[in-house]
């Protein structure tokens, strides 16, 4: 009876599924952004998809928000992304549009990247993709189920995804892509400078030091004496051949912070860079309100007037500009 069973083609038809074989677990990639695997998640009720690459290495993902899964609606969200992150060398997806087009393989050519589809009707072989898809769309509907507007809380999830740990790395994705611990809302340890860093500050502080020392040189740059008090001009633009370098209506100095200054007139304030103001006698001043020369106070100035007290008081910590 066995036997019979056995050869019978209509009773192995009926029979439940065969035991699956033993699990390929894949190596790890040899660096981060080595290969991706890319997939869709959607449509929703209100007809977007997400397009979902994911860096097999790090985990990092990457999600776009797209109308279509054309190839003309997907290279652009990856031109995008390569932009971002650099070419990969491998692109695994499954055997759907747009991943067998044309316009895709011409893509992956014309990048020097190997695509490979992987086995029709067996999503466990894009596993990465298709595991980040659970919290991906519990998020979403999370979202939705609160009245939320699940595209804006999408980017909320996206960071939490990438700084916290993954399960199986025990480190977060975005370190491990960027080498860097990458800021959230929960309070985190400073990390210990790679490095790497270090030398990129040394590289950074030796070429800064040369591009001043040439630029003062060039400019014929001097420290300037100008401090809380001085009676200042200030540099204006030139509209005709009568226009002055300087605005003869003086400014009174009332903050300085390193090279910002500002300057006070007539309950107005400006803050402009050191360089732009020149010290003058304060008796030039007097000696034009002595003279009747009244026209500075009625100043027609761009920036925003302030309602102040007779007399320059100090500014607020935020100037206006």
């Amino acid at each position: 009876a066995k036997r019979t069973i056995e050869i019978c083609l209509a009773c192995q038809a009926n029979s439940t599924d065969n035991c699956p074989d033993p699990l390929q677990m894949s190596p790890l990639p040899p660096a981060p952004w080595h290969t991706l695997h890319i997939d869709f998640c959607g449509p929703f009720p209100t007809g977007e998809y997400l397009l979902v690459v994911i860096d097999a290495y790090s985990r990092f993902p990457e999600v776009d928000i797209i109308r279509s899964t054309s190839a003309t609606a997907v290279i652009p969200k990856l031109d995008r992304i390569f932009a971002t992150h650099g070419i990969p060398a491998v692109l695994r997806s499954d055997n759907g549009p747009p991943f067998t087009s044309h316009e895709i393989k011409k893509c992956v050519e014309e990048n020097g990247i190997k695509h490979q589809r992987i086995t029709p009707l067996w999503p466990q072989a894009n596993s990465e993709a298709e595991s980040f898809m659970k919290p991906l769309t519990k998020a979403i509907c999370s979202a939705h189920a609160e009245g939320k507007q699940w595209t804006k809380h999408l980017y909320k999830f996206l960071l939490n995804y990438r700084t916290t740990p993954h399960t199986t790395m025990r480190y977060a994705p975005a370190t491990l892509l960027f080498n860097r611990e990458v800021r959230n809302k929960l309070p985190q340890l400073t990390p210990e400078e790679p490095s790497t860093s270090q030398k990129v500050r040394k590289n950074d502080q030796k070429a800064k030091t040369k591009m001043k020392e040439n630029a003062d040189i060039k400019r014929r740059a001097s420290p300037s004496n100008l401090k809380i008090g001085d009676i200042v001009l200030v540099r204006q633009q030139k509209d005709n051949k009568f226009s002055t370098c300087f605005d003869p209506r003086p400014f009174e100095v009332v903050r300085k912070k390193g090279t910002m200054v500002t300057a006070y007139r007539d309950g107005k304030y400006i803050t402009r860079n050191i360089s732009q103001f020149k010290v003058i006698d304060s008796s030039l001043k007097e000696l034009n309100r002595e003279e009747g020369d009244e026209d500075y106070l009625n100043i027609d100035d761009t920036d925003t007037p302030l309602v102040v007290p007779p007399g320059p008081p100090a500014p607020s910590a935020d100037p206006i500009r």
